[in-house]
């Protein structure tokens, strides 16, 4: 006689047990998933703030490299230098407009906007003319919101943090202070996507010599009387960049025809006489110095 199969499965509370398990593994595995996607879309993000943050200082270095040549108008090759904003003219390669406009020169600000902290921005702005270029821009504001200032307004870089928490991080150093005197300038940048956290902030630098930029000469005067004749020197004179020297005197106010580095007066009368120099280098950059002689 064939005894009949077991047909016995399982009991429900195996199968309870079952289900919870693998929803426990289930759920387990999401979350590991889920932490992964976001970990891989944080770093992406990250590596594009990155990329972003270097595109801007490649940008920067070469329109500083093509500064355009400073003027009697406008001494130095920055228009404006600030710790989270600088102006200065550079090449516009793009220009293809003459007249007053031979150099093809445009106007360019970068700047700082920290209205949320957390999530800082890096603006750039540019502005074009067909002739003479308009005045330099006073308003403090980033981006500058007037177009008769600005006709372009590009973001850079995002989630910078260099006022995070009130830190003071100026986003551009310069090598001196005053306008004329600055030979280079420096970028800092604080890059963080998610404040507070982990892996916390990353910083990119970046430094560009400024090799149009022509600093004013230093006018010195050394002077010898002799029988009443005053000897005058003026080969202390200097151009930090090495530009020749052009040379205007006076004596007591009134221009005279000497046009040397040095100069002997005629006879003086006795008395007390005043002796100026200006020198002017080929861009027209100039300083003066002035001198006090006592003739007995």
């Amino acid at each position: 006689m064939r005894v009949a199969r077991g047909e016995h499965g399982f009991t429900l509370v195996e199968l309870l047990v079952t289900m919870t398990i693998t929803t426990i593994v289930f759920g387990a595995t999401l979350s590991v998933l889920d932490v992964f996607q976001r970990n891989n879309r944080f770093e992406v993000l990250r590596n594009e703030t990155q990329d972003n943050a270097r595109t801007a200082a490649d940008r920067l270095a070469r329109q500083l490299r093509n500064v355009a040549a400073p003027s009697t108008g406008a001494a130095g090759a920055l228009e404006q230098k600030e710790p989270y904003s600088i102006i200065f003219q550079s090449i516009d390669p793009t220009s293809l407009n003459g007249g007053g406009n031979a150099t093809h020169a445009m106007r360019v600000r970068y700047c700082l906007d920290a209205s949320t902290p957390t999530n800082e921005v890096l603006w750039t702005q540019v502005k074009r003319w067909a002739k003479e270029p308009p005045a330099v821009p006073t308003s403090t504001a980033c981006p500058d919101p007037s177009a008769a200032d600005f006709e372009t307004n590009t973001q850079l870089v995002q989630h910078v943090t260099n006022e995070n928490g009130g830190q003071n991080r100026p986003v551009f150093s310069y090598s001196a202070e005053g306008i004329p005197q600055t030979t280079s300038v420096e970028m800092n940048l604080f890059l963080d996507l998610n404040p507070g956290h982990r892996p916390g902030e990353t910083q990119l630098t970046s430094g560009v010599a400024l090799r149009n930029a022509n600093r004013p000469p230093t006018a010195k005067i050394k002077w010898t009387l002799i029988n009443k004749h005053v000897s005058l020197n003026a080969t202390e004179s200097a151009n930090p960049d090495g530009l020749a020297l052009t040379y205007q005197w006076w004596k007591d106010g009134v221009l005279q025809t000497a046009s040397g580095a040095e100069w002997e007066t005629k006879e003086e009368s006795s008395g007390t006489h005043t002796y100026e120099l200006e020198i002017t280098d080929p861009s027209g950059l100039s300083d003066k110095a002035k001198e006090t002689v006592p003739v007995p």
